[in-house]
């Protein structure tokens, strides 16, 4: 009896956790920001994971917010098509990994503007499907920008 309850018990578990797993609104986490000191001309890499049931997302929408202590002094959002993910069309689940420039005029990924005092920073990530359904707002931990 008991390893019968023991059984149903984790039958329930599993259903219940991949119940979760792939949703119509599309999923995303935050997995790391580097690097955590960010000078001039560095590339800042963000690093996630989405799913979404359809495997329609089509957009990107970055949110870079700039700190002065604990308040918002600055945020702005970018909006990307799905190719910046470099994940074929209609995948249900990937890994994801988001690049930027900081404070440079070189062709290649978008660029975050420099500061004019050391500030903290993080990046945050919402994805959007061709039915506009949006993610949660995932937030990376907080990086430090170098002054220009």
């Amino acid at each position: 009896m008991k390893s019968r309850l023991s059984v149903l018990i984790a039958l329930a578990v599993l259903v219940a956790c991949n119940k979760d797993k792939f949703t119509t609104i599309p999923q995303v986490k935050i997995h790391s920001i580097s690097p955590s000191d960010v000078n001039n001309g560095n590339i800042i890499t963000l690093k996630g994971s989405y799913t979404d049931d359809e495997g329609d997302v089509d957009s990107v929408l970055v949110v870079y917010k700039w700190y002065n202590g604990l308040t918002v002094v600055k945020n702005d959002t970018f909006r990307y098509g799905f190719n910046v993910l470099g994940v074929p069309d209609k995948t249900r689940e990937a890994d994801i990994k988001v690049t930027f420039q900081y404070n440079t005029a070189n062709p290649g990924p978008p660029t975050l503007p420099g500061v004019i005092k050391d500030t903290t920073a993080t990046l945050g990530l919402i994805l959007k499907d061709k039915k506009e359904n949006r993610s949660d707002y995932k937030e990376s931990q907080p990086i430090r920008l170098k002054k220009i």
